[in-house]
């Protein structure tokens, strides 16, 4: 122990305010300083919609087993919506072109099961 320890045990005590609560270093309780006038940072990002008929044709071309009409709305609803996309340049292109594949995939399918149902018959 120094010197002035073993003098005043209570010089390591922080002082106290009139409430009893320690008092804070200057500085303390001050908000941070405002940012320079004129500072806005940038601007936000607009949010890009994704294009209702892209969206149409994905569920459209999945569900397309359900008796063919939903595959071919599918292909519809993509082509239409891969028009609408390059044009406004919103999203969903990717969309439009799985319900285009999906659709025509139920398609070829149906086609497949159709052609080996008339071979096995006819044999």
């Amino acid at each position: 122990m120094s010197e002035s320890e073993q003098q005043d045990p209570w010089a390591s005590v922080p002082p106290q305010d009139a409430s009893g609560a320690a008092a804070q270093p200057p500085g303390y309780g001050y908000p941070p300083p405002m940012p320079p006038a004129g500072y806005y940072g940038y601007p936000p990002i607009p949010a890009r919609k994704t294009n209702a008929l892209a969206i149409a044709s994905l569920v459209c071309g999945i569900c397309g087993f359900l008796y063919l009409v939903p595959a071919v709305l599918g292909i519809v609803f993509g082509g239409i919506a891969l028009r609408q996309i390059r044009r406004e340049g919103s999203d969903g292109r990717g969309m439009a072109i799985a319900g285009i594949i999906t659709g025509a995939a139920w398609i070829v399918l149906l086609v497949a099961l159709i052609l080996i149902v008339i071979a096995a018959s006819t044999n």
